[in-house]
């Protein structure tokens, strides 16, 4: 035999034990799993006052009542005092601030496979034509199936926002419904402020991973 032919039936062996080894992964996943990730019960109408029925899952220390536990945050971004106005998620004492030039980026998340949104409460103290860049990062491939960390597959822009200096809730943030990277097994948020004018608060980040309940 060839080295040619050789090293190419090598090469679709290896293909063929990867491909079966995806696959026994995926369908190993339990029936409440979105692309291999398990998703929470969307529990709570949190935005309900707001003329927004659906159902959403508080994010993981989405409320930062546990300081920065789970989030990245750089360039200046820190845990403060002084919750959300409305305690959608309770009674809290603390929030995110975000000055230029920082960013926070949540825990990974799930996601479904038809995605879904996000929103969260957030002001602005800053100029009032200050931006707020919401992104999402799509994490997964073949080594997250298998049980490694996985990477990060594609960043999307998925909302720019404005606010005023009382807490608010967003506007919905989709997340590129049925547009998602092949193999993406979860998600995470990246908020960025858009230049130096903005003096930034977030709290409470609610998911809507729409689980069939």
């Amino acid at each position: 035999m060839s080295p040619t032919r050789r090293g190419t039936r090598t090469s679709l062996a290896l293909a063929g034990v990867l491909l079966a080894a995806v696959c026994a992964a995926a369908t190993a996943a339990p029936a409440s799993a979105a692309l291999g990730v398990s998703c929470p019960d969307p529990t709570s109408q949190p935005f309900a006052a707001w003329g927004d029925s659906a159902f959403y899952k508080l994010a993981s220390n989405g409320g930062f009542e546990n300081g920065a536990a789970g989030w990245t945050l750089a360039g200046g971004a820190q845990v403060v005092g002084g919750n959300e106005a409305f305690a959608v998620s309770g009674t809290g004492a603390r929030s995110l601030a975000l000055p230029g030039g920082s960013s926070a980026t949540t825990a990974p998340m799930c996601v479904s496979l038809l995605s879904g949104k996000m929103r969260f409460f957030v002001r602005n103290s800053g100029s009032s034509d200050a931006r707020l860049r919401v992104r999402v990062l799509y994490k997964g491939g073949v080594g997250s199936l298998l049980g490694g960390l996985g990477s990060t597959l594609g960043v999307a822009d998925v909302g720019t926002i404005t606010a005023g200096r009382s807490w608010q809730p967003s506007p919905q943030i989709a997340m590129l419904g049925g547009a998602l990277p092949l193999l993406t097994t979860s998600v995470q948020f990246r908020f960025q402020p858009v230049g130096a004018s903005g003096a930034w608060q977030i709290d409470d980040v609610y998911l809507d991973p729409l689980k069939h309940r």
